[in-house]
């Protein structure tokens, strides 16, 4: 018995570590940033790894805004291309850089939180865009100018909400810190649209 004893208590051990290391490397596991996870991809990661609904509702909003920051950048990225005037494209270029800033914020708290955030924008907001870059001129200024818009309305919903209810006092500041910025971004956004009328 005593024989026993002493084989046992090593293997037991060995496999206790062998286990804590396997888990170890899951979490450390960082994805490139081309590997095309959608938010909905990110979210199902999220919800399977995340411990309880408070954490699990803050990650999912992360994730939302991470996904909307990509749109973003996408959208003003194309825009500066087709715009017709200098000041859409100045305030393409602005919406682009401004929103890239804001993007690597997030990309390092998801980090630091262990939360998965898309790397690609979803197929909706992907032909939104296509059906934008289809319209030319003073028609295309005004679609992206009103897309933005709505983008940017939306954003500020939920940074408010974020920044009053999230749980997580790091992920409550990145909202709080970027809320001021997008509603000045929107304050832009309506003087061009007045601009364009």
């Amino acid at each position: 018995m005593k024989r026993l004893m002493v084989y046992v208590i090593p293997f037991a051990l060995g496999f206790a570590a062998c286990n804590n290391a396997g888990t170890q490397n899951n979490s450390d596991t960082t994805l490139p940033s081309d590997t095309g996870i959608t938010d909905n991809m990110a979210r199902d990661v999220n919800r399977d790894v995340l411990p309880n609904d408070s954490v699990r509702d803050d990650s999912k909003n992360l994730v939302k805004a991470a996904e909307d920051g990509l749109f973003e950048v996408r959208l003003s990225t194309d825009a500066q291309s087709k715009a017709s005037t200098a000041s859409v494209k100045t305030l393409a270029k602005h919406m682009q850089q401004s929103h890239e800033k804001i993007n690597k914020d997030l990309k390092a708290l998801a980090a630091q939180k262990s939360i998965v955030t898309p790397t690609a924008i979803s197929d909706g907001q992907s032909k939104d865009i296509s059906d934008l870059m289809e319209k030319s001129g003073k028609d295309f200024d005004k679609a992206y100018v009103d897309k933005l818009e709505s983008a940017h309305k939306d954003a500020i919903d939920l940074f408010e909400k974020m920044s009053e209810k999230a749980e997580d006092p790091d992920i409550k500041a990145f909202f709080t810190k970027h809320l001021p910025e997008l509603r000045m971004h929107l304050d832009m956004v309506m003087k061009e649209k007045d601009k364009l009328k």
